[in-house]
């Protein structure tokens, strides 16, 4: 079940759904966060993981490569009470530019740096001038 894969979150990619959700509700919340960060786990279950009571859980959630997280789910996560959390949307090639702007204006000031340097990667202004114009909120 489990692999040594940081694109699965250490689960064996060819998990079914069933195992998947089954993960996801386990006292263990190591386990949880390993099918939150999973590109396989149903988005339904991914959802209800960006609420979880464990930061690790949350993260696995920001780690998590799929494209179709809706953006709302990850302006939350943006806004995170843990630091672990903003790190990994930062670090999470997937998640949209507007969302890691949004990163910039949030309560953890050492995640602005890394923000910005994410930013610039992907050719975006954040200069005054540039500001974040054209981004969404």
């Amino acid at each position: 079940m489990f692999s040594d894969s940081s694109q699965t979150g250490g689960l064996d990619p060819s998990l079914s759904d069933s195992d998947l959700a089954q993960l996801a509700r386990s006292d263990e919340a190591k386990v949880r966060a390993s099918a939150a960060a999973h590109p396989n786990t149903p988005l339904t279950l991914l959802l209800q993981l960006a609420q979880d009571e464990a930061h690790s859980v949350r993260a696995g959630v920001a780690r998590n490569p799929r494209k179709d997280i809706p953006e709302e789910v990850l302006r939350e996560l943006a806004n995170d009470r843990a630091a672990d959390v903003v790190f990994a949307l930062i670090a999470n090639p997937s998640v949209p530019d507007s969302v890691i702007a949004r990163v910039m204006r949030g309560k953890h000031k050492d995640a602005i740096a890394p923000a910005k340097a994410r930013l610039a990667q992907s050719g975006v202004k954040t200069g005054l001038l540039g500001g974040l114009a054209g981004l969404r909120s």
